[in-house]
């Protein structure tokens, strides 16, 4: 089209230019003709002057011979100058027909003139001078009709001038406006006959174009019409072709990576490593066309097998042992670059970089095409899946090839899970294993402490009472010391014991109904020596009836006592204690407050574990295990029932117990009735 384009308009441009070359060579004519016509007019115009020059001239010498003036003698001589200068203008002016009137002309002009100069000169009044005079003047009338006779000729020849531009004007014109009807009537003609050859195959490519616009992937443009419309109808269909296939890709990527995420959901549910491997390669054959699979795992340099298909693990491990030493740090390499390593045609020259012996064990298994992809964790590299298909030609796509990565991600994350759980649970049993064997020789010492214990407090029972004779007071007083440790430390085996039994778990309760508020005032009795040794004021306070629980007394006992011993050990001198029973709907709720140092907000939360102990407390340098309020919660939770702390630091702590009713009853009143 393009070609026909440059045709049409060559041809254009040659009429054109013959146009303007026809137009230029007439215009060129024209306006020689016009400037000579000029000429004539001007020629005609300075004849006029001359003629009036020249009468002036004739004028000034006449008023000179008749007057004698000096001034008319000047007159005279400017216009001489005058009609002389005039007389050139015209010679230059004139045509060449009329050059020999003009030379003439000036002959007569000079000799009027001389014949006035020699007048002039001759004396006045003279017949001499009168007769130079009339000479003068009849020579003055031959040359104003030769100026006549000149002007009338530079008339005509204007006149012929005029007719002849005016013919070849009109000679010109009609072939011209031929010229230039041809010259535009071609390329319309043209244009129209090209419009017509364009539009329709135009109009059926953009016709296509909006039908795969509205959605029908099977509309084609049909080549026809010059070339160019061709090329454009066949660019149409290819990339419509191409986008078929760009989409068909997509399509085939979100399938494979949608595949791809429901096995690593199913990947991600294993936590041993060989099921992570497992369950990988059934995905593979379940979402990929591959014919064989082989995982490798890294360790330490080495790459060792750890599944793949049936039937091939012999052919597998003799590949192993054909890896080089380095393969390793080349799949390291390749794992950094998040890529995989695929050859398409094991046959083919990009095959060359594997070694022979493993190329032969691969084409002893049919294999024409290989995928290498390694997995890790992090930057740490922990295999590589190996994939062969055996079909001819079957290569790997792009989006296959992006599925398989984003498996292998998901495989080096569980394995790196499957791993860090292994690890986790060998802790834990390690852990577990350690602990219960603490507990278990917490048991046993506890055990053997008791007896030895036992033996003490007994044998100081004795000297105290005199049993062994009498006792003087500076013994008295330390068999009391040695009593008071011994029970103290007695209390420390016993608490330690407790421990290691719900450690173990056979810290049990064995529940039947009881009356709380007779095991109150006995913890209470135990507590008061403490209490009046640290000055502090002690308050107990029970209702006057029954509030039945189902309780284990000695555990309850000992919770009592620990509360008590707490609050009675933790507030300084002239401070005070009070415990309160009482009954809140279907639970008992022991409280029992102090005014001591209280616990640090930041303490509170790790109360109850074992060997834990307030901040404040260890500045202070009180003594403790840190083993009594974890046996509180213990018999609490044993109870079903519930344990909480109120502190503040410096301002003292309130502990509230709430342990179910029995039988879920309320409290009995002094008549028997609820309460």
């Amino acid at each position: 089209m393009i070609f026909y384009a440059w045709a049409g308009l060559a041809v254009q441009s040659v009429l054109v230019a013959g146009v303007i070359a026809f137009v230029l060579v007439g215009a060129a004519y024209q306006r020689s003709v016009i400037a000579e016509l000029e000429q004539q007019g001007q020629a005609v115009q300075v004849t006029t002057t001359l003629e009036e020059n020249f009468l002036d001239a004739q004028r000034a010498a006449e008023g000179y011979q008749a007057t004698g003036q000096a001034r008319f003698l000047r007159a005279y001589q400017i216009e001489q100058d005058q009609v002389e200068a005039e007389l050139g203008l015209v010679r230059r002016l004139a045509s060449a027909g009329v050059l020999s009137v003009v030379t003439v002309q000036a002959r007569t002009a000079r000799a009027a003139f001389v014949a006035y100069d020699q007048a002039e000169a001759a004396q006045a009044g003279s017949g001499t001078e009168a007769r130079l005079y009339d000479r003068a003047a009849k020579i003055s009338v031959a040359f104003r009709n030769q100026n006549d006779r000149l002007r009338r000729l530079l008339v005509q020849y204007g006149d012929v001038l005029t007719s002849r531009g005016e013919r070849i004007l009109g000679v010109g014109l009609g072939p011209a406006s031929a010229v230039l009807a041809v010259g535009l009537m071609v390329p319309v003609i043209a244009l129209a006959v090209g419009l017509r050859w364009v539009s329709g195959p135009l109009h059926a490519a953009t016709t296509a174009v909006r039908e795969r616009a509205l959605g029908d992937t099977q509309a084609r443009a049909v080549p026809s019409g010059p070339a160019d419309v061709r090329d454009l109808a066949l660019s149409i269909n290819f990339l419509a072709d191409e986008n078929d296939r760009v989409q068909e890709a997509e399509r085939e990527r979100a399938r494979l990576l949608a595949e791809v995420r429901q096995a690593a959901i199913r990947i991600r549910e294993h936590l041993r490593g060989e099921a992570v491997i497992r369950e990988a390669v059934t995905a593979i054959h379940e979402y990929l066309d591959v014919d064989f699979v082989w995982v490798g795992m890294v360790s330490g340099e080495r790459l060792t097998l750890a599944d793949g298909d049936p039937g091939t693990w012999g052919q597998v491990t003799d590949i192993v042992g054909y890896f080089r030493p380095d393969s390793v740090g080349w799949m390291r390499d390749v794992y950094r670059h998040r890529s995989s390593y695929r050859v398409q045609d094991l046959r083919a020259s990009q095959a060359e970089e594997i070694p022979a012996e493993i190329k032969r064990i691969l084409h002893s298994q049919g294999a024409t095409s290989l995928l290498l992809t390694p997995f890790g964790a992090g930057q740490e590299l922990l295999g590589c899946l190996t994939l062969l298909r055996t079909g001819l030609g079957h290569v790997w796509t792009q989006p296959e090839i992006e599925a398989v990565e984003s498996l292998a991600g998901d495989i080096g994350r569980a394995l790196e899970h499957a791993r860090l759980y292994e690890r986790e649970h060998r802790l834990v049993a390690e852990l577990k294993a350690l602990d219960r064997a603490k507990a278990s020789f917490l048991a046993s010492a506890s055990h053997d402490l008791r007896t030895p214990l036992t033996s003490i407090i007994g044998y100081v029972e004795l000297l105290s009472d005199d049993e062994a004779g009498p006792v003087r007071p500076a013994q008295a007083r330390m068999l009391d010391g040695v009593d008071r440790n011994a029970r103290r430390l007695k209390t420390m085996v016993e608490d330690m014991l407790t421990t290691s039994r719900i450690e173990l778990g056979a810290f049990t309760a064995r529940l039947h109904p009881l009356d709380l508020a007779g095991l109150v005032p006995a913890a209470a009795d135990v507590i008061r020596p403490s209490v009046a040794k640290g000055g502090l004021t002690f308050e107990v306070s029970c209702p006057d009836h029954e509030v039945l629980v189902d309780g284990d007394p000695e555990q309850l006992d000992r919770l009592l006592v620990n509360l008590l011993s707490n609050a009675v050990k933790y507030t300084p001198k002239g401070g005070s204690v009070a415990v309160t029973l009482d009954s809140a709907g279907d639970s008992a709720v022991l409280t029992v407050a102090d005014t001591g140092i209280g616990i640090p907000e930041q303490d509170q939360g790790s109360l109850s574990n074992r060997f834990f102990r307030a901040s404040n407390a260890v500045e202070t340098a009180i003594p403790g295990s840190g083993l009594g309020l974890s046996i509180v919660r213990a018999i609490v939770t044993n109870h079903h029932g519930d344990l909480s702390f109120e502190s503040v630091q410096d301002r003292g702590t309130t502990v509230t117990v709430r342990i179910p009713l029995h039988g879920g009853a309320q409290a009995a009143g002094p008549n028997g009735h609820p309460a």
